[in-house]
Order: C-alpha cells, then structure tokens, then sequence
C-alpha cells in the first residue's frame, strides 16, 4: 500500500481576499504580510433540552475565525489603510497553507482593522482576526 508523505509546514503559502466582482475583481495578497496564519474554530453547545420521553437535544454550533499576525507597513495604501478603508465588508478570501499541498480552504470574511504603531524603533507586528462564513475546503493541483 503506497502512503503519502504528510506536509506539516506551514507556508509557503497564500492568503488573498477579493474586492470587487466580476471583470473589476482584484486581491488584495496578504500572503507577504503575515508572519502567522490560522483558520481557528470557536465550539460552543447549548443546555440539553430534556423531552418528556426522557430523550434530550443538545446543539453544538461551530464560529470560525480567520487570525494572523502581521508585521506594520507605514508606506500609503499599506495593509493597515487598505483594512481600515475595507472595515466591515464581508469579502471573499483564500487561504492556501502551504503550495506544495493541495488544500484549500474558501470563505467569506468580514474585514476589521488593526492596530498601528508600537514600540519605537521596532519591527512592530499587529494581530488580525476576521469572522469568517461559508467555510469550505477544495482539492486544487498543484504543478
């Protein structure tokens, strides 16, 4: 029986989110901003609802996330303009973990700012974190 070799290292990879639709549909590539990237899932289960019968219903619902770290970029239309300019739109998003695998992972994110500035003098490095929606995963080929 053949195996496949498990690729366990993040990057290189992509993150890219598009804005606009059709032919006017551009990236914006995060990819060469981040220094940490996750697709991270937030479970929560609700109190069991007891029947009379003795049977019981409990609900479980998963909230899933979209966190990275990424380093300050002062130039203008740098990442930290470009999130605050796009704060609140719900916009398709790609996260590919690593090229030389063939996940990847779609959905709908909601962009939020982030921090500015930081210690003086310093490569400072700010947290994102976007809700995410319609979470889903595809085979792609990879060349």
């Amino acid at each position: 029986m053949a195996t496949t070799e498990k690729i366990r290292t993040l990057g290189p990879g992509s993150f890219k989110i598009k804005t606009g639709s059709g032919s006017g549909s551009t990236d914006k590539d995060l990819s060469a901003d981040l220094i940490k990237a996750q697709l991270v899932p937030s479970n929560s289960t609700d109190d069991p609802t007891t029947f009379l019968d003795g049977s019981e219903l409990t609900s479980t619902t998963t909230n899933w996330t979209f966190e990275g770290t990424v380093m300050d970029d002062f130039t203008a239309g740098g990442l930290a303009e470009w999130l605050f300019d796009h704060a609140g739109e719900t916009l398709d998003a790609v996260f590919i973990p690593a090229n030389n695998a063939t996940s990847e992972w779609d959905f709908k994110a909601t962009i939020t700012p982030i921090g500015i500035g930081g210690d003086v003098k310093a490569k400072n490095t700010q947290d994102l974190s976007f809700p995410v929606t319609n979470l889903s995963h595809k085979t792609r080929t990879v060349s």
